[in-house]
């Protein structure tokens, strides 16, 4: 940090996450209420809690208690739309179009804009609604034309699925009435100028559009009508070959946000109890990679504009993927902005190490020292309520998974407070974790360890910790090994031969006991004595008989961490990481292999994938479809019903 004096953070030493959480409350059966609030008391970031309160409430009318509710949500998740879009439409179905026009104003312009299609289209709905053509005439026609305008060029050029909104369009300017001449010029203006700007865009049911065009152009003038489809015919088969290539890069991704409050479960609400899905993550980076090549060739405020929302609909569908969050705010180029994002990121997801620490480098970088402190106290906070919380569960992978995350946070805390206030303020972050006891892991005073001796060259202060440690992690190999690394950094035989001797009696893993052996008698082997190291190799077979001589023989001539004499002699033996001459081979065999599998599987895809007799027979069997003169079913509302309604079972374990 350049310029001016070290700035003086002061650490509060009382730290309310040191409090475990109260124990739930009993509650009466009939207490909805209180049981759902507890359930959003245990994990503030359940948005299915949220909406089963705001049902709650709306079942009996207390409709200002559900508004309060949807803006706690729109506080803790400004950027996922179908929350605006689910309140909304209930206002509307309401009809309290104040309440709408103050909410729409918030959520699609300042710091909450959003954009969205299924929100712009609620958005439409209220100006149709409001704007009433049979009273308003000439007047309101305009107004909603507008809204329509504004729609295409926020939203619906660069949505895919947009099929939906580009059919109500044109069925607008289809139904308007023209009364005379110069009015049906205008109308058949307006949809041709539509058509040339829908078919540019890829998206879905472009085909089924294209077939519309041109047989709506040979109705208005069939003398004109080539002329307009040749000059269009380009573009449209660029964006139908984008659309298909789209779609082949996007197979599999899931977009089904809830289209009621009934509709609203953990198929159509990420839920942070819920496993990532990694490639629904990945299938969205690489949507966002494939706009960013700019293969429609748009110049760039507006390749911008599509990258945008592309990445504002990734943290809706992965809004508990810090990965996303992270790549939209490195994306944006204001700082201020940037900040803006993570600061949305972090609220929603307030145990993400990554996107904590990204936070508060931004807050460091413009000298804003307390919300860097913040952001660490928040973190730890929230890990310390998730931490108690997992001990009722008494899955121990989880606790300890938890107990390694809070570790990792308060060791960054506290190498951050050391880097902007100096050591005091660092040792107040350690005098904190140490009131914690064992509910962190060893590392936090190895980290602390290092950070005196890094500081000051002070040894005393630092093995100090690290007794001190001892007191909780003397059955911990690991933190054996780790202490007896930093003594042997600083050359402290007397007390590397003290820690080896006390520890070895008290280790009950195996494992770990082994391991420590093996590095004293390394050790030995390097800054010893020959005897020595003979008296240690015969407790160490004393201990465990059935190891190979002349493996722990090598073990102790390892030369930085390698082992030669695997290597480059007992190659029989050998279970260490490659060389890099034999990393380099391997690599060159691997790439040369790949490329004739390549060649043969590609030449084994152009056969194309077989069908299963099931869908033979069922083609077999159903009618032929020159029979059907309309459509029978709605292939996208039965998309909807299964994703929101339909619950598959869990593939069985055989």
């Amino acid at each position: 940090m350049s310029g001016g004096a070290t700035p003086t953070l002061s650490v509060d030493a009382s730290n309310k996450s040191l409090t475990p959480p109260t124990a739930a409350v009993q509650r009466d059966p009939s207490d909805i209420e209180g049981r759902i609030r507890d359930k959003i008391e245990r994990n503030p970031v359940d948005i299915l809690a949220y909406l089963e309160l705001v049902q709650y409430y709306e079942s009996r009318d207390a409709f200002e208690d559900s508004r309060k509710i949807y803006t706690e949500l729109h506080n803790k998740f400004p950027f996922y739309s179908p929350l605006w879009t689910l309140q909304l439409k209930g206002e509307l179905q309401r009809d309290e179009f104040k309440v709408v026009e103050r909410l729409l104003a918030e959520c699609l312009s300042g710091e909450k804009a959003n954009n969205d299609l299924q929100l712009w289209s609620t958005y439409l709905d209220y100006v149709r609604r409001t704007n009433n053509l049979i009273t308003g005439g000439q007047e309101a026609r305009a107004v909603v034309m507008k809204a329509f305008q504004l729609v295409m060029e926020k939203c619906a050029v660069f949505e895919p699925r947009s099929s939906s909104f580009w059919s109500e369009y044109l069925g607008f300017l289809e139904q308007w009435k023209p009364v005379n001449k110069w009015e049906d010029q205008q109308r058949i203006d307006m949809i041709r100028r539509l058509y040339k700007r829908m078919l540019c865009v890829p998206f879905e049911s472009i085909e089924k559009n294209w077939n519309r065009y041109t047989q709506w152009e040979q109705e208005v003038n069939s003398l004109t009508a080539r002329k307009f489809i040749g000059e269009l015919s380009p573009d449209y088969m660029k964006a139908r070959s984008l659309y298909q290539e789209w779609s082949q890069l996007t197979r599999g991704l899931r977009r089904s946000p809830p289209s009621s409050l009934s509709t609203a479960n953990k198929n159509t609400i990420p839920s942070i109890d819920e496993e990532l899905d990694p490639n629904q993550l990945r299938i969205w980076l690489r949507w966002i990679e494939w706009e960013k090549e700019n293969k429609l060739g748009l110049e760039n405020e507006m390749l911008q504009s599509r990258i945008l929302y592309v990445y504002k609909q990734g943290i809706q569908h992965m809004l508990f993927a810090a990965e996303m969050w992270y790549d939209y705010a490195m994306f944006i180029s204001d700082a201020t902005e940037r900040c803006q994002i993570l600061s949305t990121a972090v609220r929603a997801n307030p145990t993400s190490p990554s996107l904590t620490f990204k936070l508060a480098e931004c807050y460091e970088l413009d000298n804003k020292y307390d919300l860097v402190q913040k952001c660490f106290e928040d973190c730890t906070q929230s890990l310390l309520r998730e931490y108690h919380l997992m001990l009722a569960s008494e899955n121990e992978f989880r606790i300890y998974k938890q107990k390694k995350k809070m570790t990792f946070v308060n060791c960054i805390y506290m190498n951050t407070m050391k880097r902007l206030s100096g050591l005091s303020a660092a040792r107040s972050v350690f005098g904190k974790c140490r009131k914690l006891k064992n509910n962190l892991t060893h590392d936090i005073y190895i980290e602390n360890a290092y950070l005196e001796f890094q500081n000051q060259n002070d040894y005393k202060t630092a093995c100090k910790v690290l007794e001190l440690g001892l007191k909780y992690f003397q059955e911990d190999a690991a933190y054996i090994n780790k202490y007896m690394d930093f003594l042997i950094v600083i050359n402290k035989d007397s007390q590397i031969k003290t820690l080896f001797e006390t520890s070895v009696e008290k280790l009950k893993d195996l494992e770990g006991l082994r391991s420590i052996y093996k590095k004293m008698i390394s050790y030995e082997s390097k800054f010893g004595t020959l005897n020595n190291v003979y008296s240690l190799e015969k407790r160490f077979f004393e201990r465990f008989p059935h190891e190979n001589l002349i493996e722990v023989f090598a073990d102790r001539y390892r030369v930085q961490d390698e082992n030669l004499i695997k290597q480059l002699e007992l190659t029989y033996m050998n279970d260490d990481k490659y060389s890099e001459t034999d990393d380099m081979l391997s690599s060159s065999l691997k790439r040369s292999r790949g490329s004739q599998a390549n060649g043969q599987s590609h030449k084994k895809m152009k056969r194309g994938p077989a069908v299963p007799n099931e869908i033979i027979d069922l083609l077999a069997i159903i009618p032929k479809r020159q029979y059907f003169k309309a459509a029978l079913l709605d292939p996208q509302n039965l998309v909807t019903y299964l994703n929101e309604q339909v619950e598959l079972p869990p593939p069985s374990h055989v």
